[in-house]
């Protein structure tokens, strides 16, 4: 509770203190904190640095919107369709991303510890801390944009490095990992007590940082990529080595619990407090604000019981696509599946009740309506229930009938809450234990900054990438995720992988995946990783680095197979065939639609961000990343 007060209280005082020129900062009253009084002991760096932690977002719509715009997720309201793929993303008049502020504060602390009057021992540490949050900063700069200038410390009003050209990539992914590195080796192995900057979240980080850079390199044709790639399996070894964490056992609980602590794969989180800070995500997942909703493409990437893609297993118990016209086909493509799918993406049921307002739901008597209530609210699935049950309520314990829950219907049993448009209703933020309150910035559960399952796969991939990956890396990391109960999936088995080849799974390599890399075991360990995270911000990140954007976002987003006639033959609802073409009216049977196909990635020119156009105009240097314009308008030159 200190620590979380402290937290808010010296980040507005951090705000205020940097925002201010030396000059000005020398006529401050001098009952005030200045750059004087500010950076003289190791408690007045203490203090700074807690404004730092103000750059982990927490729960926010910009993480949910990067897997909108990485082909998990998709808007649910008119114009809330990703502009990446429907190629409308314009250059921006003024752009909030191009900002150095947080790198003035990171050098502000920097520049004044040789100066303090503390042991050498704790300058190393505080350095070390200033380093991690300047690159921390600096790396979501050199993701978006490439070239950005490099500032190691603190520029007056006039100086002229303000009107430098941006540094190259090269230099600045260099500076990044020296600055890391030094961080990793100087700061204290515990930080400054629990939930604090240490070296585990250093390594955690640059394990990270150097995995987005080598595989962007590899992927993009520039030079160096094994280089990152051997620092980012080094530093996640750094982490697996220390013996500390494990994978959490409870893979709801990681995203649904009021406190973090002490859980067994968390490195760092974000604590919410009930009067002091609080996020809005349990309270929109309940009450129907929620704008966000799973594709098609999401559900089919999780893997059978069996550890084989739907394309393959045994156990899959759907008809391949568009052979078999049956209604109950939504709980046959859920039946035998990573479970993670059931604590991502709603599974569906039906009830018998009917009204808006209902408490008490109504059973019908087909098992088939009643598969996946018994499961999840089975209490040997220990590591979920209580948390997420069916029927699923609002906050005012109102139930919602079914599931697919759609927005147009002609048979009066559609909620406003837990609604989709296509179908699946993305509750991975769900829970009922939660307080019903009636603000939607007071909900507390911990947002996970860095945890363990990161660390593991930023590995696995890494060693896939350097072609070190074997049966006991697998072993290692992939497979301890697959045998939590909330998982249930077969072991990963390579050498099973590696006789099969493309045909471990067709769909992936009809979509054109493994012409762009050819090893089925490098697909299954990011297939792996794009359903471990969905949700928390990776998705568009990874695509981009992987240099498959186009694969992913040219395709139209699709829902799940709806009967029409379940929703009272209602001619509002929306469908497609599996090649995204739209059915008329009359047809029972689709998949749930909302919008149209997409433009399609242009080229290569979209991987990175354009510069904003006020920057341009303020500094003659600067030049805009290739294909975006400089005068406004269109998205090329």
């Amino acid at each position: 509770m200190k620590k979380k007060i402290m937290y808010i209280s010296c980040m507005a005082l951090s705000l205020g203190l940097i925002s201010c020129n030396d000059d000005f900062l020398e006529v401050y009253p001098r009952d005030t904190q200045t750059e004087v009084t500010a950076f003289v002991t190791a408690e007045n760096f203490e203090t700074y640095a807690w404004g730092l932690y103000s750059i982990f977002g927490g729960y926010n719509d910009d993480t949910l919107g990067a897997d909108k715009d990485g082909g998990n997720l998709t808007g649910n309201t008119a114009g809330s369709e990703s502009a990446w793929a429907m190629n409308r993303y314009k250059v921006p008049a003024s752009e909030g991303d191009w900002d150095f502020s947080f790198i003035r504060k990171c050098n502000l602390m920097l520049d004044h510890i040789d100066a303090a009057q503390m042991s050498d021992v704790d300058k190393k540490h505080w350095r070390a801390v200033g380093l991690f949050f300047r690159s921390h900063r600096y790396f979501q700069l050199l993701q978006k944009f490439g070239d950005v200038p490099w500032i190691e410390h603190v520029l007056a009003t006039d100086s002229e490095e303000l009107y430098f050209p941006r540094n190259p990539r090269d230099e600045v992914a260099a500076n990044i990992l020296r600055d890391l590195k030094q961080a990793a080796a100087d700061i204290r192995e515990t930080g400054n007590g629990t939930n604090t900057v240490n070296r585990d979240v250093v390594n955690t980080f640059l394990s990270r940082f150097a995995l987005f850079e080598g595989t962007w390199r590899k992927y993009h044709g520039l030079q160096d990529a094994d280089t990152y790639l051997r620092e980012a399996a080094d530093a996640a070894w750094a982490v697996i080595n220390t013996g500390k964490y494990s994978v959490n056992p409870s893979y709801d609980a990681l995203f649904n619990s009021e406190d973090l602590t002490g859980a067994a794969s968390i490195i760092l989180f974000r604590q919410y407090t009930a009067g002091e800070l609080g996020h809005n995500y349990t309270r929109r997942i309940r009450t129907g604000e929620l704008t966000f909703e799973g594709t098609k493409d999401l559900v089919d990437s999780y893997l059978c019981s069996d550890g084989r893609p739907i394309s393959t297993s045994a156990v899959f118990g759907d008809t391949p696509d568009d052979t078999g016209k049956d209604k109950y086909r939504e709980y046959d493509r859920f039946r035998n599946r990573d479970r993670r799918l059931y604590l991502t993406i709603c599974p569906p049921y039906n009830t018998a009740t009917t009204g808006g307002s209902v408490t008490d739901p109504v059973f019908t008597d087909d098992p088939r309506d009643n598969e996946y209530i018994d499961i999840m609210n089975d209490p040997a699935n220990a590591s979920w229930t209580g948390t997420k049950q069916l029927p699923h309520t609002n906050f005012k314990g109102f139930v919602c009938h079914r599931q697919p829950n759609l927005l147009n219907t002609a048979d009066g049993r559609n909620t406003a809450w837990g609604k989709s448009n296509m179908g699946y209703f993305m509750w991975k933020y769900y829970n009922t234990t939660t307080p019903a309150l009636t603000a939607n910035s007071d909900n507390t559960t911990d947002a996970p900054v860095f945890r363990y399952e990161e660390v593991l796969l930023n590995y696995a991939e890494a060693k896939c990438e350097l072609g070190e990956f074997d049966q006991t890396v697998a072993d290692q990391t992939v497979n301890l995720m697959r045998v939590r109960p909330s998982c249930n999936v077969a072991p990963m088995n390579v050498a099973e992988i590696k006789a099969a080849g493309r045909g471990w799974d067709p769909a992936l390599d009809a979509g054109g995946y493994y012409d762009r890399a050819g090893d089925p075991v490098l697909w299954e360990i990011r297939r792996e990783r794009r359903v471990e995270f969905v949700g928390e911000g990776f998705a568009f990140r990874d695509i981009r680095r992987w240099k498959i954007a186009d694969l992913v976002l040219n395709k139209r987003p699709q829902g799940a197979w709806i009967d029409r006639a379940d929703y009272g033959n209602s001619t509002t609802i929306k469908l497609q065939d599996i090649d995204g073409n739209d059915l008329p009216s009359t047809e029972r049977y689709g998949y749930g639609a909302f919008f149209g196909k997409p433009a399609g990635w242009p080229d290569d020119h979209y991987y990175l961000y354009p510069l904003p156009l006020d920057n341009l105009a303020l500094n003659d240097a600067l030049t805009q990343n290739p294909g975006w314009t400089s005068t406004g308008g269109d998205t090329a030159e």
